[in-house]
């Protein structure tokens, strides 16, 4: 298990309704590996390790940055593949945080389309929770959906119809 190690007297973890301060210790990673089949236009994104809130905000954070923002990429659709991961460790606040984070970049573009992948039921509700967080933003733009495996998302962001 990739960890990241720090000593930060101004970390704290955020968990449910309380606010955890973390004097010393190690936060386990989730690591994103990200995909760009231009020829498809679409960017598929595998998830491995814990879903941890802290780590998947962050990683949402800096996905929005170099990925959502890049013009090269605008109008294209994304598979977001959980399928990998190991443990959920996500809040119900901290699912809404990367709904908001995420509704960021939707502005100005056309309607794309948004395939959830998970494998467990806790991860299809927190999905579920994830798009109706989403969905709440009057910018957001996004078909979305969830699957249980990788081809039926492919097909679906696949099909134009």
């Amino acid at each position: 298990n990739t960890c990241l190690n720090f000593w930060d007297e101004r970390f704290y973890f955020f968990h449910s309704t309380n606010t955890l301060k973390i004097e010393k210790g190690c936060i386990p990673t989730m690591p994103a590996i990200h995909s760009v089949e231009k020829n498809s236009r679409l960017i598929i994104t595998k998830w491995e390790g814990d879903a941890v809130d802290t780590e998947l905000i962050n990683a949402i954070s800096n996905y929005q940055k170099d990925m959502q923002i890049n013009p090269e990429y605008v109008g294209y659709n994304e598979i977001v593949d959980f399928s990998e991961v190991k443990s959920i460790k996500l809040t119900p606040e901290g699912i809404m945080h990367v709904g908001k984070i995420a509704s960021r970049t939707d502005a100005d573009k056309g309607k794309t389309k948004l395939a959830l992948v998970v494998t467990s039921s806790l991860a299809f509700g927190l999905a579920r929770m994830y798009i109706a967080y989403r969905n709440f933003d009057k910018k957001s733009n996004k078909e979305m959906r969830i699957f249980k495996k990788t081809n039926d998302a492919l097909e679906w962001v696949s099909d134009d119809t």
